[in-house]
Order: C-alpha cells, then sequence, then structure tokens
C-alpha cells in the first residue's frame, strides 16, 4: 500500500531554511516559465511531483530516514550556528557526501537530462555505425517510465564517486543572501576552465571538480578537489566573504542550473531576480550533450561527454594548487586512478 503519493525531490526541511522570517510555512518565488514572482509562496506545494520515486514506499521511505539524520547536521550549523564540517572521513562525512550525490540525481532536471543524453548518443551512434536502421529511428524517441528513478538508482551504486573531495563552509557576509532552485547542487570546474576546455569537466571524476550547494542564505557547503584548489587561505573549518560580486556569481550559477524555479527567503527582491536574469539567463541555453564518431588509426571510437555552462568563475577563496596549461587540449583527467571503471572483458 502506498502511504506517501508526494514525492518532494527537494526536501522541507531544506527548503524550511529559505522561508520567509525562517517560519517555515511560506518562501519566495520565481517561476522562469512564466517569469513569475511570488513573494510568500506555499513552501509544502513546492519541488514534489506525486510517486517520482515509483509507485510505491521504498525509495521516498529510504530517502526520508536519510533526510531526518541529515536535518540534525543542518540545524546544527544553521540555527546552533557551529560551524565545523563533518571530517574526512568520518560517517558524518560520508553521509554528507551521499545526501548531497542523491540531490544531485533526485530531480525531474536530471532525468530530463538523462533522456536527452541517452537519446541524442544513440541517434549519433546508429546513424553512422548502423545506418540501416537510421531512416526507421531518426524520428522517434526513446523513453523510459521513470527516468528520475534510474538516475538516483545509478547514484546509489555509485555513490564513491564523489570520493577524494575535501568540504569546507562558505559564510555569507554580503549584503546578498544565497538563493537556491529546484536543482541546487552545482557542479563546476575553475582548473578546467582556465586551461580553456571545458568538455567533461563537471563530471563526478573529474580532477578540479568543484561543488557549491546553499543550505541557508547565509551557509554553503563547498566540496572540492583539494589536490587542485586551497579553499580560504587554508582555513579550517569555514571561509567568509562580504563580496556582493562572489555572491551573485554563485546565484547566478543556481538560476543556469535551475528547471524552472528559483527558490529564497523574504530579503530577496523582484529587482533582483531581474538582475539576475539580465547577467545570466543567457547561459542556460549553452549545449551540455557531446556526442561524436571519432576515427583513429582506422577504427571508430564513439565519444560521448558533456559542457556545462560556465561563466569565468572569479572567486577570491579558491586559489589553484596547479597550472591549468598542463590540461589544455586534453579531456578532463580523472581525480584519483582509483575512480577508473573497470575494464570490460
Amino acid at each position: 500500500m502506498v502511504d506517501k503519493k508526494r514525492h518532494h525531490y527537494i526536501p522541507r526541511f531544506y527548503l524550511k531554511r529559505f522561508s520567509v522570517n525562517n517560519e517555515g510555512r511560506s518562501l519566495g518565488l520565481y517561476n522562469l516559465n512564466n517569469g513569475k514572482f511570488i513573494q510568500n509562496a506555499p513552501l509544502k506545494s513546492q519541488a514534489y511531483e506525486n510517486y517520482l520515486y515509483g509507485e510505491d514506499d521504498e525509495i521516498e521511505n529510504a530517502l526520508a530516514k536519510m533526510e531526518n539524520t541529515v536535518s540534525k547536521m543542518f540545524n546544527y550549523w544553521t540555527e546552533e550556528k557551529l560551524l565545523y564540517p563533518p571530517p574526512v572521513g568520518t560517517n558524518g562525512f560520508k553521509l554528507l557526501k551521499r545526501f548531497i550525490l542523491y540531490q544531485t540525481y533526485r530531480t525531474p532536471k536530471s532525468g530530463s537530462y538523462i533522456m536527452e543524453s541517452l537519446n541524442q548518443g544513440l541517434k549519433t551512434f546508429v546513424k553512422d555505425f548502423e545506418p540501416e536502421l537510421w531512416e526507421s529511428i531518426k524520428d522517434s524517441t526513446l523513453a523510459h517510465k521513470n527516468p528520475v528513478l534510474m538516475g538516483l538508482l545509478y547514484s546509489i551504486e555509485y555513490k564513491n564517486l564523489f570520493d577524494f573531495l575535501d568540504c569546507k563552509f562558505l559564510v555569507n557576509l554580503s549584503v546578498l543572501p544565497f538563493i537556491t532552485s529546484d536543482a541546487p547542487v552545482i557542479l563546476y570546474n575553475q582548473l578546467m576552465e582556465k586551461a580553456g576546455n571545458y568538455i567533461g569537466a563537471t563530471g563526478l571524476v573529474a580532477k578540479g571538480l568543484q561543488i557549491f550547494y546553499p543550505i541557508h542564505p547565509r551557509l554553503m557547503i563547498c566540496l572540492y578537489d583539494s589536490n587542485v584548489y586551497d579553499f580560504g587561505n587554508g582555513c579550517t573549518n569555514c571561509f567568509s566573504t562580504q563580496s556582493v560580486n562572489e555572491i551573485h556569481q554563485l546565484n547566478g550559477l543556481q538560476l543556469i542550473n535551475s528547471n524552472s524555479q528559483l527558490f529564497f527567503d523574504d530579503s530577496v527582491s523582484e529587482s533582483y531576480i531581474t538582475e539576475l536574469l539580465y547577467h545570466f539567463e543567457e547561459y542556460r541555453t549553452t549545449p551540455k550533450n557531446i556526442n561524436r564518431i571519432i576515427n583513429q588509426g582506422g577504427r571508430k571510437f564513439f565519444f560521448i561527454s558533456s559542457e556545462a555552462a560556465h561563466i569565468d568563475l572569479d572567486l577570491t577563496f579558491f586559489k589553484l594548487k596547479v597550472n591549468p596549461n598542463d590540461y589544455r587540449n586534453a579531456i578532463t583527467p580523472l581525480r584519483h586512478p582509483s575512480l577508473k571503471r573497470p575494464s570490460v572483458k
């Protein structure tokens, strides 16, 4: 028997931290599809779909159990203001990484991207390798009953993909609050951006990967490749910034990554959302899927990757420890050799 029809892909405990007056009942919302700004939208009605994770309660109950523990961690950081991320290697750190990984894949945007990638990849492959089938499938679309669940199950199976990342907090002391969205986990890579080659740069195993995840208008979790970056001049737990420009850029990444909705507290005005759109809306159209047939040594290879939007991100608290010129004109390398998939024999 199904008890939970509404499956929230952004947990309510998370959205409450962006609520009006921090009361947990309503929050600010901007809908990109219709351009509508709402200062007091009902929080409980946001970021859910019916039976998103299947027509039973198994996945929803498992996520709820994890969210219950993670919400206590978030409360510790955002309400009690004790800004000590769990040490690398601890169970708390492993749980936090797993929660963020699942959040990356549990949204409708993730499901749409998976299906878009599969369709483009299949058609590119068939057109070159099986031309006799091309006419029969070129106008067809590959479909899956539940692509969000497919992506989420993939992330559960490969929960090691966030290994070899450190965790620090960014405290926002500027006059501008963080906003969030219906796809709040941002993947970025300043190393490969500065190298001038962003293909595959935001893959989960990529060298130089950065993850920005705001959990409060004043607090952001940053996961990053510590072999590539120094964060906050060697700070132990957290670093603070008063830079409006830096917060504006990070908010811009929320806009770019969102599916259709931005969320924020009552200190965000409609005029600021208009300014955010002016600076960053154009990046939402950046092509992402890359499917190519490569001829090499008389053999054909199918190359599939992606190129996510990037904005020449400038953050003073991230300093490169390696030379980006060493990675020009190269496929983004792995963060660690152990992240390589075993060869299929």
